[in-house]
């Protein structure tokens, strides 16, 4: 079987062109990695033009080539002709898509034409009556014009994504939506470092939060809550944040109005090695996010052995309900979100319990699982 996989950006240190861009989508990497170990995987990814080369398991797609022939096109004119000319050269007994924005699109609409059979994967999803910032307006467009595509197959990537988008498309459950879990290649390591002291947190018991500052990701709530806490348990805790700041120093201004730059620390984007010397001198993990998929960064705290805090109503609370691994805010105020900070801190988490938790979460399984899918669309599309 060869599949070819087409989104438009993912983080991978090995490319030049994405090497930097730690928002590209790096389990879309591995994905395309763990099947390739077993099928043929093709990768065709849209921000840059690049030369077709192999990667560990996966068949970089050339669309350097296609630039050069039509210098006068636009950038997605030339992606498209790079998707057609893939699609000649490959074959593909199916194509998967891991994003819904122009290129993609573009070329699923390519898919319908050729009558190739395709698959979605919604990493995320934004509900329509989900009132985030104006910014999201374009990809609430795009997920309209997706999801309403006939007969169209759908991975969610956790069963709280899954009941949130059949919310909004209930025609879905008409087996065009199946649930796949994240995964992740994440191997914990335990990194001795004086980052603690660095930081002025060795008295504190410390939760991580990961991800870049973003309306989305909530983070300032985050800081309100920690203003709930009563003095004797808030004294006792440390919260650090790590990602690109998109909000043009919110958080840090929060933290410095609250007086609680000793407890809550800003330390920028960290790379994936910098953040095991991170989780290493955290207990845990805390997200407010407003909407989010099986979290990566929280499938890495699992992995550590680590519990995570979070809201009840996020999507990835669905795969991740359970007592001895998480503890839920069960309504998104300030007060609620104080009390599962409180109770993380006076609960004596077991680690092995959360391990072994942790282990259904391999990229292993999640290509198994994906596989045995296509082969399923591919027998009902004969």
């Amino acid at each position: 079987m060869k599949v070819l996989s087409v989104v438009w950006k993912i983080y991978d240190d090995r490319l030049q062109e994405f090497s930097n861009d730690t928002n590209g989508l790096i389990v879309v990497r591995d994905i395309c990695e763990y099947i390739g170990r077993r099928i043929e995987s093709y990768l065709l990814l849209g921000k840059a033009f690049l030369t077709g080369i192999k990667l560990g398991n996966i068949h970089i797609v050339d669309s350097e080539s296609i630039a050069k022939r039509f210098p006068t096109k636009s950038h997605l004119e030339i992606m498209s002709e790079a998707f057609k000319q893939a699609l000649s050269d490959i074959q593909p007994d199916i194509v998967h898509f891991h994003d819904c924005g122009d290129f993609c699109r573009a070329c699923i609409k390519i898919c319908i034409e050729r009558e190739v059979p395709y698959v979605f994967t919604a990493h995320g999803f934004i509900a329509k009556n989900q009132t985030i910032s104006s910014s999201y307006d374009r990809e609430i467009a795009w997920q309209e014009e997706v999801y309403t595509t006939s007969d169209i197959n759908i991975v969610a990537v956790g069963k709280g994504i899954a009941h949130k988008i059949y919310g909004d498309y209930p025609e879905l459950r008409d087996g065009h939506l199946h649930v796949i879990q994240n995964g992740t290649t994440f191997r914990a390591e335990k990194i001795i470092s004086d980052l603690k002291f660095k930081l002025g947190l060795q008295e504190k018991k410390i939760l991580i939060c990961p991800g870049k500052l973003t309306k989305r990701k909530n983070q300032i709530q985050i800081v309100k809550a920690y203003k709930r806490l009563p003095q004797s348990v808030s004294k006792n805790i440390g919260i650090i944040f790590c990602g690109n700041d998109r909000l043009d120093g919110e958080l840090q201004k929060a933290i410095q109005a609250a007086g609680i730059e000793d407890s809550l620390k800003y330390v920028g984007a960290v790379s994936s090695e910098k953040m095991k010397e991170y989780y290493s001198i955290s207990s845990g993990m805390i997200t407010a996010s407003l909407t989010e998929g099986l979290s990566i960064a929280a499938l890495e705290t699992v992995a550590y052995g680590l519990p995570v805090v979070m809201f009840s109503d996020l999507e990835c609370a669905a795969d991740l309900n359970n007592e001895h691994v998480s503890c839920l805010a069960e309504q998104r105020t300030d007060e609620a979100l104080a009390g599962a900070i409180e109770k993380w801190a006076e609960k004596e988490w077991d680690r092995d319990i959360i391990l072994e938790f942790a282990s259904q979460f391999s990229m292993e399984k999640v290509a198994d699982e994906y596989i045995d899918y296509y082969e399923d669309i591919l027998r009902r599309t004969k």
